[in-house]
């Protein structure tokens, strides 16, 4: 009653199609609500289901922000926009619609090679039918509505609805890339606009969501040790432990040196606002003895390794760090499992070759594209399964 009490509104689309040369599905909804005008992106309401979605679909964190999102789309051959560039609505009522005045879908099939297009909901998709398809020539499948007032729909029957969306695109294979080709992609992406303490975040993100994946499948203590080092492989932990206790996941990080003691940037920020976020049941442990990283070991189901990353290139490792690595490995055999940031502690990701002490992995999460030596020489023995981290989009950089 509430919703016909208001007067229609003349509303212009306003927000600019998502897309490039690559994308090959265009998904469309009607016209931007309220909430997603105000954000001024897709899908706005905070109660909105679709970006969880996508994200399902391809078993990745949840976007955060529109440059996440558009992110998202992009590394997947994924363009969207809407069916209206205007019309008199109530609201957010799809049901409200009047005059409606279709976008130029020219703008982004003249220029993207889109094979498929799919309407989320089933006004979209009478609109594209009605304004759109003559034109475009590309019939539309429609899709349930992701809205939360499709309540009929529960998240997970929505990510098998999405399916062919994701089976309509290429996906996109990241290149093995030398760690000198690795640093100078990182400078491209930062350059691009993506700032090395934004793809920390996001690396940090991608850890503690494989990290929560593999432990839903463990009984017991749902409690997580954290190995961080003084460099920006250190920050990828640091954000990580940030995220799983804000999950609800108690963490425990182990760290050389107090936050405010680092220096490399953008680890130290990311140090220090971990640790002034982390709840009652989490804390940080700072410098303990092999004896004390034992007992924080003990029984722990999980832990992470953000030691050292892509840069070594030694036999050796330093103290403290080798015995921390030599307890971990121990505790590895005892059933503990093993994540790494990158690359395991101890190996080349150049070559291969692993020091003395390195970490034993069960699973390594890499980021942006594989590195060399991952797969040779003693990486496979090291790495465990290895999952790419696709936090930045690179396929124009590469």
């Amino acid at each position: 009653m509430k919703d016909c009490a208001q007067p229609l509104q003349h509303i212009e689309h306003g927000i600019p199609p998502v897309f490039d040369e690559r994308s090959e599905a265009l998904v469309l909804g009607t016209m931007p609500s309220p909430k997603s005008r105000e954000a001024a992106f897709f899908y706005g309401h905070p109660q909105n289901r679709f970006w969880r979605v996508l994200a399902a679909l391809f078993d990745e964190p949840v976007p955060e922000d529109n440059a996440e999102r558009a992110d998202l789309l992009l590394r997947h051959h994924i363009a969207l926009w809407d069916v209206l560039e205007s019309c008199d609505i109530r609201g957010a009522s799809d049901a409200s619609i009047a005059n409606p005045h279709p976008n130029d879908l020219s703008r982004v099939l003249e220029k993207a090679p889109v094979r498929r297009v799919f309407c989320t909901g089933a006004a979209a998709g009478r609109y594209y039918a009605r304004l759109c398809e003559a034109a475009s020539g590309l019939p539309a499948d429609v899709l349930p509505s992701p809205s939360p007032a499709n309540a009929a729909w529960s998240l997970p029957r929505l990510v098998e609805a999405y399916r062919p969306v994701a089976e309509a695109v290429t996906p996109f294979k990241p290149p093995v890339l030398e760690v000198p080709r690795v640093v100078a992609l990182e400078r491209a992406i930062a350059e691009a606009g993506t700032p090395l303490d934004v793809l920390m975040r996001r690396a940090g993100r991608f850890l503690a969501f494989e990290a929560r994946k593999a432990l839903e499948g463990m009984e017991g203590a749902k409690e997580i040790v954290i190995f961080c080092g003084n460099g920006n492989n250190g920050g990828d932990g640091w954000v990580a432990g940030e995220y799983l206790d804000r999950w609800g996941i108690p963490v425990r990080v182990v760290t050389a040196k107090a936050p405010e003691e680092l220096t490399a940037e953008p680890a130290r920020a990311a140090a220090l606002q971990a640790a002034a976020s982390l709840g009652e049941r989490s804390q940080v442990v700072l410098a303990p003895s092999n004896a004390e990283v034992t007992a924080l070991l003990d029984g722990a189901p999980l832990a992470i390794d953000a030691l050292l990353g892509t840069g070594f290139a030694h036999d050796t490792v330093k103290a403290p760090f080798d015995g921390w690595i030599r307890v971990l490995n121990v505790a590895h055999d005892q059933g503990t499992l093993v994540v790494a940031a990158d690359v395991p502690s101890g190996l080349s990701a150049q070559t291969g070759r692993a020091a003395k002490d390195a970490v034993r992995a069960d699973l390594t999460v890499t980021m942006i594209v594989p590195k060399p030596g991952l797969a040779a020489k003693d990486g496979a023995a090291h790495c465990g399964r290895v999952v790419v981290a696709p936090i930045a989009y690179i396929e124009p950089l590469v």
